[in-house]
């Protein structure tokens, strides 16, 4: 999140804070109440250490359960083993745009049955043949060869256009639905009315078969001014993406800006979610509008939650949303169901009790550490969370439960 000092801006402090004031008049509060968590009930372990902006964490199956692959921005794959600490560079991995949030981004893994190969799904900037200083995010997947340590048959399935030389935006969560299909973030790479413009792929959530092909049911597929693979839009840059395992919902959070981070349910397929002309969002600089506020209108989706200015008291106001987990395991019992989400620039994991679509209460957690928490997953067979940091050198971490 980019803050911009009111000294900058051209505006007397006077004449800032009413324009704050003015801006926030009709904004209604959602702030709910929280409590930093008592973090003595956990073990914190740190499973390897020296990662280089780690950015996405994957479980692998069985029988490789204590097994993960991690990627680091400037371009390396990991396979892990969770028990002993080791780490191994994969090979096979596609060259990367790095610089900026450019770079090695999220990673899924995907086995269409027990005894089949498995395979691993990338999102990374990828460069425009024709201009190597402009990039787009692109999906790809290969079929992890475990003894070898290598993606083989690596394809690109993807790449969401127009290239830019903007280094920023770039979305990139990837999540598989109860519907078996493949979604896709992406950023709306710093232009705003991209997310609106369906002839562009920025600003989107795509909906994939597996194997790269368009579904016949996508929203979009009958019309010929919008891409086949648009699933929703109006997305500034979601970077949270998770499926609530009790209802099958796809959840989603977003970066507004200063306020108008949100938090999404991704059930109205074609639907617009706002940005830019509908948001919470206001300008860094001179703290204005950006579009209307969401509940005035009826044609665009409204979050189900959202960050205004009594979320924290540092003049901070966005979250702003990284990796997403629901909880589901046995080890924190008093967990279940609860969304888990990492926090950048406040640094911390945030646990929310909801209730159906809302938020209810908010659990600040690991507050003392300093860590912009990038992701959040939850381990399938021991119920143990596993969180990767933002930093040039940086761990995985595990929580455990204290015995």
């Amino acid at each position: 999140m980019t803050l911009i000092d009111s000294k900058t801006s051209g505006l007397s402090v006077s004449l800032f804070g009413a324009v704050l004031l003015g801006a926030c008049a009709s904004v209604p509060d959602v702030a709910v109440d929280y409590e930093d968590s008592d973090d003595a009930q956990l073990v914190i372990e740190e499973v390897v250490t020296g990662l280089d902006h780690a950015w996405g964490m994957s479980f692998l199956p069985a029988p490789y359960q204590d097994w993960a692959l991690v990627t680091e921005r400037p371009g390396r794959l990991s396979l892990v083993d969770l028990n002993r600490g080791d780490q191994h560079a994969i090979a096979g991995v596609p060259d990367v745009v790095i610089g900026n949030q450019a770079g090695l981004l999220d990673v899924e893994v995907w086995q269409p049955g027990e005894d089949s190969q498995i395979w691993v799904y990338l999102t990374y900037a990828g460069a425009d043949p024709d201009n190597p200083e402009a990039s787009a995010t692109h999906t790809g997947r290969g079929w992890l060869d475990f003894d070898n340590q290598s993606l083989e048959g690596f394809e690109v399935l993807q790449v969401a256009t127009p290239f830019s030389t903007e280094q920023a935006h770039y979305g990139s969560r990837l999540t598989f639905g109860v519907d078996g299909m493949l979604y896709i973030t992406q950023g709306d790479r710093r232009e705003r009315d991209a997310a609106q413009d369906l002839q562009s792929y920025w600003g989107k959530t795509l909906r994939l078969h597996p194997d790269g092909s368009i579904p016949a049911d996508n929203p979009f597929v009958d019309n010929p001014e919008a891409h086949d693979a648009l699933f929703t839009y109006g997305h500034r840059n979601s970077q949270s993406m998770a499926v609530e395992p009790t209802t099958g919902l796809l959840w989603q959070g977003e970066h507004g800006e200063r306020n108008g981070d949100e938090i999404n349910i991704i059930d109205t397929p074609g639907g617009n979610y706002g940005w830019p002309v509908a948001t919470y969002g206001r300008e860094y600089a001179i703290r204005l509008p950006i579009g209307e506020t969401p509940v005035d209108r009826d044609d665009t989706v409204n979050p189900v939650y959202f960050w205004t200015a009594d979320n924290y008291d540092d003049d901070v106001q966005g979250f702003p949303p990284s990796g997403m987990a629901f909880y589901d395991g046995d080890a924190f019992p008093e967990w279940q169901g609860d969304l888990m989400m990492g926090s950048l620039w406040h640094q911390y994991l945030g646990r929310f009790e909801i209730e159906g679509r809302s938020i209810q209460y908010e659990y600040r957690m690991l507050r003392d550490r300093g860590w912009r928490v990038r992701d959040v997953n939850v381990h399938p067979g021991t119920g143990y969370v596993y969180l990767l940091v933002d930093a040039e050198d940086a761990p995985l971490v595990r929580l455990r439960p204290a015995e």
